[in-house]
């Protein structure tokens, strides 16, 4: 079965209440559900019916709420009374939506869905709405080949701004930083830091910065099409000399 989540609105007689079927996704995934629109006692109008795609992420003037993604649902329209729609949505999941479905993330960052009828009501993250977000293929990938090398996800950091990655900017005004430690003791460095950065073209450029001997080092690696066919293992070994 199905797991179904719900968010209610309630706006004078009419209530919309938004069913999400796969709450749990991964990144670049679509996320499916229905708006169910039921009439109150009399007729009423309102002007839209619009899914916003929401994150929390830190910004220079502490947490901010930042939009991902949009999907129009109706435009102005009247409900008629007593009246039980059904409005099916596909909502495609940005491949750079943050991830918080992890064992070292803990819930964080806060990802949600908000049905936004252009009332102003405010677009927190209530529990029934929120999306438990996993990593991509090419972002587990990683984190396997590092772990294999002895490294472990640490933590994660949801920052607002622009990342850069050879060249490429982000597409949605915040980024993901991927914190990764060492298993065992032993090593000179005492952190791996991760960036990743889709393109347009099926490209993801991931920037690792690595703290260690009182300096950081920085270098980019670059996961095309058909980026399942390469020894990421190896292919880290090499470049970072692990």
């Amino acid at each position: 079965m199905l797991k179904s989540f719900f968010a209610a609105v309630e706006t004078g007689g009419a209530a919309v209440a938004t069913r999400l079927s796969n709450p749990r996704l991964q990144s670049g995934e679509t996320l499916r559900g229905e708006v169910r629109v039921s009439g109150g006692a009399v007729d009423q109008r309102i002007a839209k019916i619009e899914l916003l795609l929401l994150a929390e992420a830190a910004g220079e003037r502490g947490g901010e709420t930042l939009l991902l993604a949009s999907l129009p649902v109706s435009g102005p329209c009247r409900i008629p009374a007593g009246c039980e729609w059904r409005l099916p949505f596909l909502l495609p999941l940005p491949e750079a939506t943050p991830v918080n479905c992890h064992p070292a993330l803990g819930g964080e960052p806060l990802v949600w869905v908000h049905t936004d009828l252009a009332l102003g009501q405010a677009r927190d993250a209530g529990d029934s709405d929120r999306l438990q977000v996993l990593p991509p293929p090419r972002m587990d990938a990683l984190l396997q080949a590092f772990s294999r090398l002895g490294w472990e996800l640490a933590g994660a950091g949801m920052e607002a701004g622009i990342a850069y990655v050879g060249g490429v900017a982000g597409l949605l005004g915040c980024y993901q930083e991927w914190v990764l430690r060492p298993r065992d003791a032993g090593w000179n460095w005492s952190q791996i830091r991760l960036t990743l950065v889709p393109d347009s073209h099926g490209v993801v450029y991931v920037w690792v910065e690595i703290a260690g001997d009182g300096r950081d080092y920085c270098l980019s690696l670059r996961m095309e099409p058909g980026w399942e066919e390469v020894d990421w293992t190896a292919e880290i070994r090499a470049r970072l000399g692990l």
